[in-house]
């Protein structure tokens, strides 16, 4: 493919489905219910649906703050720009910070997840199990999705959409086949169940939980090149999470009543243990490929989203001005593409070769939990900041802006009070040091080199005085 460096992205090519569909896409809800909801389920127990209420509630105070700006502002790199046009480059370097970061380890931790599935369903076969081949079925899966992100973007979307909404069927299908088949009917009262309630298990995956319910952002970046960048956005944003919230909150209830008699320890793969349990195993043979798919579709996703925010960073000399090339049709940002492609196959590779592939899948999710929230919270009180100061302060984004501020101290003191030991322990102090990292670097560049930060938005500001003067 031959490149240019002409540094522009062909504008309005997308259709509000396909936007829609990169939303959904990377929130990736198939993968969600056949993976994450069993890390849930082991630490929260029956009261694993409150889990994901609360985790709902939270995302969606992030979403209506991001869903808020993007109806005022378009661009390829997506939240950390749009932090930066409501307030500031402040704001908007620390949200580039540690969103980018936890794109770069949410890519990987999708590679494993697809890993894992595709595993599983080809060990029905007799492929071999083991770390070896997790690596490669890692590496394959990570060189798909770089050559796909190449082309262009709708026939992702495409894919993406029928991803999504085949593999979900097949689950909605084992859950429905669950609540009738349940002895003693749908009701579960341990799952309504009080007594024993404890905040501390219901917050301690949150971080995990948001990482699951989180990647909708990446629809942003797509803001130049959708054809209705403002409303496609803002829906996108705001439908894909409220629509996989609820489907998590029930899948989850069923899921907990079908598995009542099943330790809940060590549920890696808890949709086909409930098909086993419940006389339905042969669905398995959909789920395992189906699941693996989805996976690989968030992975899509996120490499479309994490690709154009970093050819934005390039275009602003954050980066190096090579990662700035795009394709010479103008519909993908190939230099990005290729690097982060590249990164997520070799990190995903090491994942499933070095550790026990679930918990790699479980660490990485949890890191990019916590950078996520930051990120998120962040952006969403910056567009509070920006509505107040420009007095469009409404219910609306006034409510989103509290829901993520008190939301993310929420979630910070129960997943760090107390603090988290071994293995996640080493996932806490190194986001701790990240965090004090990001701020010595800030000090730093305002000290010595003002003008990198004077560059943040400026690719963007560029293409609209560029735009406006063609027109």
């Amino acid at each position: 493919m031959q490149d240019t460096d002409s540094g522009e992205l062909r504008r309005g090519q997308l259709p509000s489905w396909a936007v829609f569909g990169v939303a959904l896409g990377v929130l990736a809800p198939a993968s969600t219910l056949a993976l994450a909801i069993g890390v849930v389920v082991e630490i929260a127990g029956p009261l694993s649906w409150l889990t994901w209420a609360v985790t709902s509630a939270l995302v969606l105070g992030f979403a209506g703050g991001i869903a808020w700006l993007a109806k005022r502002f378009t661009t390829t790199g997506g939240i950390y720009v749009l932090t930066t046009r409501a307030v500031g480059r402040g704001g908007g370097y620390f949200v580039m910070i540690f969103h980018l970061c936890s794109s770069l380890v949410s890519g990987p931790a999708c590679v494993l997840g697809s890993a894992i599935y595709l595993n599983a369903w080809l060990r029905k076969f007799g492929v071999p199990d083991n770390a070896a081949t997790l690596g490669a079925v890692a590496a394959v899966v990570a060189v798909l999705v770089t050559w796909l992100s190449l082309r262009e973007v709708k026939l992702s979307a495409k894919l993406l959409l029928a991803i999504e909404f085949l593999t979900v069927a097949v689950i909605v299908i084992l859950l429905v086949a669950i609540l009738v088949r349940a002895p003693g009917g749908p009701f579960d009262a341990r799952q309504f169940d009080f007594s024993g309630f404890s905040a501390t298990a219901i917050l301690a995956t949150a971080g995990f939980s948001v990482f699951s319910l989180a990647g909708f952002d990446h629809a942003v970046t797509l803001g130049r090149e959708a054809a209705e960048p403002h409303r496609a956005v803002s829906v996108s944003v705001l439908g894909s999470v409220l629509g996989c919230g609820v489907l998590y909150i029930l899948a989850t209830y069923v899921i907990v009543l079908g598995l009542r008699d099943v330790p809940m320890t060590q549920l890696d793969a808890p949709l086909d243990l409930l098909a086993a349990n419940n006389g339905v195993g042969w669905i398995g043979f959909l789920i395992d490929p189906g699941v693996a798919i989805s996976f690989f579709g968030s992975t899509l996703g996120i490499l479309a989203g994490t690709s154009r925010t970093v050819f934005t960073m390039a275009k602003d000399g954050m980066l190096p001005r090579g990662l700035s090339r795009v394709g010479a049709a103008r519909t993908a940002p190939s230099a990005a593409v290729l690097t982060v492609g590249v990164f997520f196959g070799v990190v995903g590779a090491l994942g499933a070769i070095l550790v026990r592939a679930e918990t790699s899948y479980g660490l990485l999710g949890t890191f990019a939990g916590y950078m996520l929230i930051v990120s998120y919270g962040l952006t969403t009180i910056c567009a509070g900041v920006h509505a107040a100061r420009t007095r469009q302060l409404r219910p609306g984004i006034a409510l989103a802006t509290l829901l993520a501020a008190a939301g993310a101290i929420l979630v910070y003191s129960f997943s760090f009070a107390p603090f988290p030991t071994g293995a996640k322990g080493v996932v806490a102090w190194l986001f701790f040091a990240l965090l004090v990292g990001t701020v010595v670097l800030y000090r730093v560049l305002r000290r010595r080199h003002p003008q990198a930060l004077d560059r943040l938005g400026g690719a963007d500001a560029q293409d609209d005085r560029t735009t406006q003067v063609a027109r």
